[in-house]
């Protein structure tokens, strides 16, 4: 027994080693070739980052071309090592082939995401840093693969949609800014000239030099005194906080211009509208 296992080691070490003397060669050109393409794909996909960054195209492009161009190098370096340790390359192209078509049908979800993917990054209709209000979902595009849009909230957390899901809806793209309009009611022995004139004042300390202008003026006259509307552009990054602090600076203008508050609890705000606006 133990004879016999010994001439099964021999013999397969026999067989190691002179398959070893026979391709060694081979094998570590084989080796050599695909640290060579490992070295050059690598490469490829950082010229074409820089070349993205230096030209400031869309970085949701420069990522998928500097990916695509890393995976057409290496898949060149891999078929010429497989050539070099004499695997012949039609057979395993046809079996792929047929591999493909099975994993697509059983794959039909992942295969679409990608397929949207594709669409999604070729329109462009939305590049990383816009603002989306998708699927009852908002936040920055933080980025775009060919399988979902990666979202991140004010708080700092990440929303992965997949590109299926996004290919064929509605949904709001604000870009850098979003459009909050605010709606105060003034008391009724205020005098609205005034108290636009204030605003405006406010506005324009707070106006930034790439969002629309904000705008002020008299929305409608009610019972209880003019009401005024206030519609200001505020950077998507930090919309909640700027929001608040818009809401704080109006009340405390008013205040200082002598408007009164129309109730004992303070400037009436009636209500806000939420809408998106892109960059004019």
């Amino acid at each position: 027994m133990l004879k016999e296992e010994f001439d099964y080691l021999s013999n397969l070490t026999q067989l190691v080693m002179d398959y070893l003397v026979t391709y060694g060669f081979q094998l570590l050109g084989a080796l050599f070739v695909l640290f060579l393409g490992w070295m050059l794909s690598a490469w490829v996909g950082r010229s074409v980052q820089r070349l993205g960054d230096s030209r400031q195209w869309d970085q949701t492009l420069v990522r998928f071309f500097a990916n695509l161009g890393r995976i057409m190098v290496l898949g060149i370096f891999v078929v010429i090592a497989a050539g070099k340790i004499g695997i012949t390359i039609s057979p395993l192209i046809a079996a792929i082939g047929a591999a493909t078509f099975g994993l697509s049908l059983a794959l039909q979800g992942p295969v679409s995401n990608y397929g949207a993917g594709i669409a999604l990054i070729l329109t462009r209709p939305y590049a990383v840093g816009d603002t989306l209000e998708l699927l009852g979902q908002a936040g920055q595009v933080d980025s775009v693969t060919l399988g979902q849009t990666v979202l991140v909230t004010e708080d700092g957390e990440h929303i992965h949609i997949p590109n299926r899901k996004v290919l064929g809806e509605i949904f709001q793209n604000s870009k850098g800014h979003k459009l909050v309009e605010t709606t105060l009611l003034l008391p009724p022995d205020a005098d609205p000239e005034l108290a636009i004139a204030a605003v405006e004042a406010l506005l324009a300390q707070r106006q930034q030099d790439d969002a629309p202008r904000a705008q002020v003026g008299i929305d409608a006259f009610t019972p209880l005194g003019v009401q005024l509307v206030v519609r200001s552009w505020l950077d998507t990054a930090r919309y909640h906080q700027a929001r608040l602090a818009l809401n704080l600076s109006l009340y405390r203008c008013l205040k200082a211009a002598g408007m009164t508050p129309a109730s004992p609890g303070g400037l009436l705000a009636l209500s806000q509208h939420l809408n998106t606006k892109g960059d004019a």
